[in-house]
């Protein structure tokens, strides 16, 4: 049989690819499948990956192609919070040059209603199809990321962005977003290993402030969370708002000591009970794929966007259901005070990663749903 092959083309940052090659190198180590980075675009989706008027999209679109036998498949997977597709301003969701091009799209934050009420994705709905959330791993070696820091992308012929809607700056800043993901992020091994540490926290809501206008609602909501939780006074917990800046006057007294992702694990593994509330336009959160990953309970707002895992695990209903404030601290309260049920909940959670959303199986589903679209 003759060896499958995936080749990466580097188009973006490691912080929203590293989650899904850790899984595609997990597989490699069989031998079945080969892995390779690419420094040069493929001529089918050079049109879309340099046009100017998308490229700013492409620092969370992981871009990939899967060759086995006669067969070869161009994929990607999109990591953007946004579900939805702007063809006038070309802001947040869809690529849609890259919807056009690819032979599947993978969509972090599936939303099958928005697909249908949207005319140029539903005429794509039969490529586009949900994928596990990710969260930011230490990348491995086998990503040459020497090479990556050497080789602006400037030199094939295009400019990713550097961040969410902002445009591609310069080489120098390009290479500071990698060395920080380098330096910050730590492997699957020890996010993993984070399950073992003792609880000794009641409930845990650390949560970013975002100082844009846009977010102004959502941060007021979660700050009615936080201020019922600071009203119970006999239970241990972690809440407030972390910010690299000043919070607002209204907010100053909610602050939490801003965390790296190896403080914030360590902190969030010992909780019994984790608070959760949708992302920035209702995606799912990076904080649902950790606490899945940990094995902790959860209490907090509905998943907004991939609703089949829902129907595939039962139990994100009786966690995943509550959206006013009063209902969201009394619901964690009554688990935290339940521990045996936080327990149960919590080793769920963990077995659907394992079997479900960790890299590996992930990986798997991505390269199973391929071999689907046949030609």
């Amino acid at each position: 049989m003759t060896q499958a092959q995936l080749t990466f083309y580097d188009t973006s940052r490691a912080y929203y690819a590293s989650y899904y090659l850790q899984g595609f190198d997990e597989l490699s180590r069989n031998g079945k499948l080969q892995i390779r980075v690419a420094h040069s675009l493929p001529e089918r989706l050079k049109p879309a990956i340099q046009d100017t008027d998308w490229e700013h999209l492409l620092f969370a679109m992981a871009l990939f192609k899967f060759q086995q036998g006669n067969h070869e498949w161009y994929f990607c997977i999109d990591t953007h919070d946004v579900n939805s597709v702007n063809v006038a301003n070309h802001t947040g969701g869809y690529h849609l040059p890259l919807l056009q091009g690819v032979d599947v799209y993978f969509k972090v934050n599936h939303n099958p209603d928005q697909i249908e009420y949207t005319p140029i994705l539903k005429g794509f709905r039969k490529k586009i199809l949900s994928v596990s959330q990710f969260f930011p791993i230490k990348p491995g070696s086998f990503l040459s990321l020497s090479r990556r820091l050497l080789l602006t992308p400037r030199l094939f012929g295009f400019r990713p962005g550097v961040n969410y809607n902002v445009p591609y700056k310069d080489y120098l800043t390009d290479a500071k977003f990698r060395l920080r993901d380098l330096k910050n992020f730590q492997s699957l091994e020890q996010i993993l290993a984070h399950r073992t540490t003792a609880k000794d926290i009641d409930i845990f809501f650390v949560t970013s402030f975002r100082q844009n206008a846009r977010h102004a609602a959502v941060m007021n909501h979660r700050y009615q969370v936080i201020k019922k939780l600071s009203s119970i006074t006999s239970l241990n917990m972690a809440t407030g708002f972390s910010s690299e800046k000043a919070l607002p006057e209204e907010y100053a007294k909610v602050f939490y000591p801003r965390l790296n992702q190896e403080n914030y694990l360590e902190t969030l593994a010992r909780a019994k009970v984790v608070i959760y509330t949708q992302g920035i336009a209702g995606c799912l959160s990076s904080k649902f794929g950790l606490a899945m990953a940990l094995g902790v309970a959860v209490i907090g707002e509905p998943l907004g966007n991939n609703p089949d895992l829902l129907i595939a695990n039962p139990h994100l209903k009786e966690q995943f259901s509550y959206s006013n404030p009063d209902d969201i601290v009394a619901h964690a309260v009554h688990l935290a005070t339940n521990p045996e049920q936080a327990r149960t909940l919590g080793a769920l959670n963990a077995a659907m990663f394992d079997n479900q959303l960790a890299p590996r199986p992930t990986a798997e589903y991505i390269l199973q749903a391929l071999q689907k679209f046949q030609f």
